[in-house]
């Protein structure tokens, strides 16, 4: 599933989130202009997200799959895209 939201802040700052779900994992682009200092939303940040059925909460799994700090910004590079999108669809079987 595929969803969207949008914001703008006082018609300058503006800012979309669109967040790519495939069961548990998650995959978050958060786009912005840079609080009005772009003419386009050229900015864009990936998190990875995973949902936990059972327990219940939701885990920042970002450094896990692209390495460094958890608190490190992935930015939103096709490179970055491609393996974020190949991350969401990866299944693992325990095997």
């Amino acid at each position: 599933m595929i969803s969207a939201t949008t914001t703008s802040f006082g018609g300058q700052s503006q800012h979309a989130n669109v967040v790519f779900d495939n069961g548990p994992k998650m995959l978050s682009l958060s786009l912005n202009n840079s609080c009005g200092a772009m003419t386009t939303m050229a900015r864009a940040d990936i998190r990875l997200l995973f949902s936990d059925p059972l327990e219940g909460g939701v885990e920042d799994v970002t450094s896990s799959v692209f390495g460094g700090k958890s608190e490190d910004i992935v930015r939103g590079t096709i490179e970055n895209m491609d393996a974020a999108m190949k991350w969401l669809q990866r299944t693992d079987w325990g095997l």
